[in-house]
């Protein structure tokens, strides 16, 4: 502060003439930032994006951060710069932000080589994040360090020459957080010395990896051996024509501290490597599963003694290659699967689970969703033509059933869980799969006795899409007449003779409203 303060309080010339030895010196805007110094004190930001194409800008916060007395600390130092710029000025720039006490900073050079990262980096110790988006660089100095990084985004980053993405994570004693984004990662036997990571992330906890080059198979794997404590794994390949783990996962890697994997486009050895990898999980809680075009696996084989929740989407292409998935999580509670194209889908007994998103297309079996006995929260949309579960199965905590519409049949599937589900307290039916997929619905029988779920507990319904058809008013009729305790009804339609219909039927509760939209 001293020092800024007495570079500030010399004269005009003086100031000019010593920021004119610096390598963003424009003397025109130099002179005008000068003289207005005292008419409106420097507006120093805390959170700063610097464009080439803004000369005023640039100059400004260096100037201001130099002659200003109180420059808040820097948050976030954001260099977006598509033309060549000397590595002197950029480390000039960078410095003066490391001055502020830099916590983040992020490179955008549209493709230009940076000759080496700031060397004055390696002495901040408030940096805690580093983004580089289409970046070249060509020299790492193996002295080079970032002491206090915790999370490092490398978008789109070639390393020329001998380096490599190791050379920078190498840097990076406490790092956290990395995300690697269609960038090459070199990985060979990491047992080494001479290997590129021959050195442990050993407090790596989330890695992300999207369409990364990898140099040959198995390179996943060989990764991960050096991410001892990692927590959180996202691996996005898109497309990908190598194999990415191998069959025997190491049973010193990382895995036994991993608690969110999530895995889209990942070619496996063979389908019992995926066992593997999830055998290798010993305390995973949260999967994620995308499948593509490109991945390989035939039959998903999920058996995690530990898992909390599990999210399926296999909704976008088709596949006659892949039967589905076999599911066995025993301590799982939330459940979201959405998939068109499999031919084959089985839950082993899930007790725990208390919400399902269940969007399926295959013929199902009686124990479908007999095992899930303790569902509170139930969104189903399955075309088969039996009873999901065996006779004698009641849902007892069951509060709230979402059905689709979609099938011949759903109205009997409805009549069951009505029957099964003595708690029930709302319904929403809905057909997610759009009017091309949407059947005509079957005759349609009432229970022959009233459900204890209508007579005691149900108070809301609604019905989206609702058409007004014969077999589709003998249902809302049936609701109506039944349900007790009815609080609310909403029909959305698109036909206003609908709705006088609706209001004809016949209401047991007398507090029911009718509601259309």
């Amino acid at each position: 502060m001293v020092m800024k303060g007495r570079l500030n309080e010399l004269p005009d010339e003086l100031i000019l003439t010593i920021l004119s030895k610096l390598p963003t010196f424009k003397e025109s805007v130099a002179t005008r930032l000068i003289s207005r110094r005292y008419e409106v004190p420097w507006n120093l930001a805390q959170d700063v994006t610097l464009e080439d194409n803004d000369e005023e800008s640039l100059i400004s916060f260096v100037y201001g951060s130099l002659l200003s007395e109180d420059a808040p600390v820097l948050e976030r130092l954001h260099l977006k710069l598509n033309r060549y710029h000397s590595a002197s000025a950029i480390d000039f720039l960078v410095q003066t932000a490391v001055n502020r006490n830099l916590r983040k900073l992020r490179f955008d050079l549209f493709g230009e080589t940076l000759e080496t990262l700031p060397s004055c980096l390696s002495s901040c110790t408030t940096l805690k994040s580093l983004i580089l988006r289409e970046v070249s660089i060509v020299v790492v100095p193996y002295d080079f360090r970032l002491p206090s990084l915790k999370s490092l985004h490398l978008f789109s980053v070639k390393f020329l020459g001998l380096e490599s993405v190791a050379s920078l994570l190498r840097s990076c004693p406490v790092l956290e957080y990395l995300v690697l984004n269609r960038t090459r990662c070199d990985v060979v036997d990491v047992n080494s010395e001479f290997s590129p990571l021959w050195f442990c992330l050993s407090s790596l906890k989330s890695l992300h990896l999207c369409s990364v080059i990898f140099s040959g198979n198995n390179s996943v794997t060989r990764l991960l051996r050096r991410c001892p404590v990692l927590e959180s794994l996202v691996i996005n390949q898109t497309k990908c024509d190598y194999e990415m783990f191998e069959v025997d996962f190491p049973p010193r890697s990382c895995l036994s501290s991993l608690k969110s994997l999530h895995l889209s486009s990942v070619n496996f050895s063979c389908d019992e490597s995926v066992a593997k990898l999830l055998e290798s999980c010993k305390a995973l809680e949260d999967l994620f599963i995308t499948r593509t075009k490109y991945d390989n696996v035939w039959l998903f084989n999920i058996t995690v003694p530990t898992l909390k929740s599990l999210s399926i989407n296999n909704a976008k292409v088709k596949r006659a290659d892949a039967p589905g998935f076999a599911i066995n999580a025993p301590a799982l509670e939330r459940l979201n699967v959405k998939d068109r194209v499999s031919n084959f889908m089985m839950f082993g007994y899930m007790p725990e689970v208390t919400t399902a998103n269940i969007e399926v297309v295959c013929e199902q079996t009686e124990n479908f969703i007999g095992s899930l006995t303790f569902i509170q929260h139930l969104s189903l949309c399955s075309p088969t033509s039996k009873t999901p579960y065996t006779s004698g199965t009641v849902f007892f905590f069951l509060e709230h059933l979402e059905l689709c519409t979609c099938s011949a049949r759903w109205a009997d599937l409805l009549g069951s869980i009505l029957n099964d589900a003595p708690r029930l307290q709302s319904i929403k039916l809905k057909s997610k799969c759009g009017a091309g997929f949407k059947r005509p619905m079957e005759l349609w029988n009432e229970p022959i006795v009233v459900p204890e779920c209508l007579a005691k507990h149900l108070e809301f319904l609604e019905w989206r899409e609702y058409d007004g058809t014969e077999q589709e008013r003998k249902v809302a009729a049936y609701i109506l007449a039944s349900a007790t305790c009815l609080k609310m009804a909403t029909f959305s339609t698109r036909c206003g003779d609908k709705c006088t219909e609706l209001n004809k039927m016949s209401r047991v509760s007398e507090i029911c409203q009718l509601v259309f939209e």
